[in-house]
């Protein structure tokens, strides 16, 4: 399996022996990358690529990435599985959407390393897009929600607002060693 990395990067074995990827800042060229791509696809071997071509597979809609199954308009032009059924034409050139399989976008896109979707919350992840839903469960920049047992709290923020949220919002709760302890109803 070819796997096509950011550089640089620091590349390790993740769940199932598939590559996963944690990148720093890109400076490759775009025609260098296509390159890359081409020599990827060919030989089966790692190259570096820069993040320009994941930002192929954007969503010019909601600006998440397209995966397989990839359909495109009879142009194209490419758009998510979530948005596709919100759309009567293309967003791009307002051309009529079909259900056209972009076979060669897929085959792309099991190469590419797609970015972490908390990627702005500090994660520095990169994953073949099999693994991104599966990472992205767990991630550890999710935002995560208010973990008081029969609350109606709709909270969410990062791992450590949790408790200062739990202080500040839940005071009739008592923190005893990083847990919640309700205090005992009085009837």
């Amino acid at each position: 399996m070819s796997v096509v990395m950011n550089a640089p990067s620091t590349k390790r074995r993740g769940t199932g022996g598939s590559m996963v990827s944690q990148t720093g800042s890109s400076s490759t060229s775009s025609q260098a990358s296509a390159s890359a791509a081409s020599a990827s696809a060919a030989s089966g071997v790692s190259v570096p690529v820069s993040a320009d071509l994941a930002s192929l597979f954007e969503c010019p809609v909601c600006f998440d990435y397209v995966l397989p199954p990839i359909l495109q308009c009879q142009s194209g032009h490419l758009v998510c599985s979530s948005c596709r059924p919100k759309l009567t034409c293309c967003p791009t050139c307002r051309g009529p959407l079909g259900n056209i399989r972009n076979l060669a976008m897929e085959k792309v896109a099991s190469t590419v390393l797609f970015p972490c979707k908390y990627s702005t919350s500090g994660c520095t992840m990169s994953l073949l897009h099999t693994l991104k839903a599966e990472h992205e469960e767990i991630c550890e920049y999710r935002p995560y929600s208010c973990p008081c047992p029969g609350a109606s709290c709709k909270w969410q923020g990062a791992l450590e607002q949790v408790m200062p949220h739990l202080m500040m919002s839940h005071k009739s709760i008592t923190t005893l060693q990083g847990v919640c302890v309700l205090p005992e109803s009085r009837e």
